[in-house]
């Protein structure tokens, strides 16, 4: 038998989880009077009405933060309106609002009419990617000493631990120019097509980006799954994407750029 707190926790959080206001749900409004008392000044729905608001502000509010250039391609009505379908799919399930917009990439990405639109969601893995680079565990630097121990025969089988912080996001538009421009409070017009591959990771100081040539994000993401350097290299020569005697040219100084920016934090063999 249900219990008349449990009756009441689920009536609220059905309420104030709707996008309509209490008086507009005719459910809620039914029922309201039974669990809400009301008072001189406040009837029972819009006292209840008061929670469902402040429970949508905060929510959009949060996403509007970690997705503001979604926003801005959407204006504020339409993202409202993404929210309230994203909420309704995904309801939440956390104290914390971390993790709250999580699944709006693949929302984005899978829904009509947003999966129509490819920056749109471009934009959304970016500004995720920010997040869990933000939010990634630290790790030390990379042993130089490391790297001469290895004998040279040995470089194919090695293995790269890369930094968690390190977030891989291949765009169909330059999302990430996109959204420089956004933070920096410029009014950015849409973006021409054009493929980009960016690597987000935690700096010394802040979250950076930079964008790299397409066969080095390629050896870079399949190094992240933990293929040897010397089969990702194979892999990275086989797609077509780069010559196989300027791959191993390149790989020298794609190497450099990367410890240097301590997106590598051992070799492991």
């Amino acid at each position: 038998m249900t219990q008349p707190l449990e009756e009441l926790q689920t009536f609220f959080a059905g309420a104030i989880r709707a996008p309509l206001p209490v008086e507009e749900q005719p459910d809620a409004r039914a029922r309201v009077s039974h669990y809400v008392a009301g008072n001189a000044r406040l009837a029972p729905a819009a006292q209840l009405e008061i929670y469902r608001d402040q429970f949508w502000m905060r929510h959009i509010d949060a996403l509007y933060e970690d997705f503001a250039t979604v926003h801005r391609l959407l204006g504020p009505d339409a993202f409202t309106t993404l929210v309230e379908r994203y909420l309704e799919a995904h309801p939440p399930t956390d104290f914390s609002l971390r993790d709250l917009g999580a699944k709006l990439p693949a929302f984005i990405a899978s829904v009509a009419p947003y999966r129509d639109d490819p920056l749109l969601a471009d934009c959304a893995r970016l500004e995720w990617a920010f997040i869990d680079s933000f939010d990634a565990e630290d790790a030390g630097p990379l042993d130089p000493s490391s790297l001469a121990a290895i004998p040279e025969d040995a470089w194919p089988g090695v293995r790269l631990a890369i930094h968690p912080s390190v977030q891989l996001v291949a765009l169909s538009y330059p999302a990430h120019e996109y959204r420089a421009a956004v933070k920096a409070e410029e009014e950015p017009p849409r973006p021409e097509p054009a493929a980009a591959c960016v690597v987000v990771y935690r700096g010394p100081e802040m979250l950076q980006y930079v964008p790299i040539e397409r066969p080095a994000f390629e050896l870079l993401e399949r190094l992240a799954r933990g293929e040897t350097l010397g089969d990702a290299c194979e892999a990275v020569a086989a797609s077509g994407t780069v010559v196989a005697a300027d791959l191993e040219e390149k790989v020298g100084g794609w190497f450099q750029h990367w410890t240097a920016s301590g997106w590598i934090r051992a070799i492991l063999r």
